[in-house]
């Protein structure tokens, strides 16, 4: 745990590994996860998207959804969605302008199981 997935509007060229590989860092130097290993990231990117009515509403989005255990302060769920906002705005940003940001925090289930085999 966690899982971060980040969702990529067509348009959005960026290094997928170096998001990746920046957001789990920052996720790991939160102290919230006891193993790096434990983080798992991916980005899927998506072949047609639309924001709002079209161009004039907007062009590109970048949408990251963590997914952690049960059991975090408010408070320190907050901190993990802003830590990954920032990552997000960092990677991206610079490389592009229009970018509608999203950080969503689900909580699994305590009936959430993994295994390593």
């Amino acid at each position: 745990m966690p899982h971060i997935t980040v969702e990529l509007s067509q348009g959005v060229n960026i290094d997928e590994t170096e998001l990746l590989s920046k957001l789990n860092h920052a996720l790991f130097a939160t102290g919230q996860f006891k193993e790096s290993r434990d983080i798992k990231g991916r980005v899927h990117r998506s072949d047609a998207s639309l924001i709002g009515l079209g161009a004039e509403d907007g062009e590109h989005f970048v949408i990251a959804h963590l997914a952690i255990m049960q059991g975090r302060t408010d408070e320190i769920k907050s901190d993990l969605v802003s830590v990954v906002m920032n990552v997000l705005q960092q990677v991206v940003s610079p490389k592009l302008t229009g970018v509608q940001y999203a950080v969503n925090l689900t909580e699994l289930s305590y009936a959430y199981q993994k295994a390593l085999v």
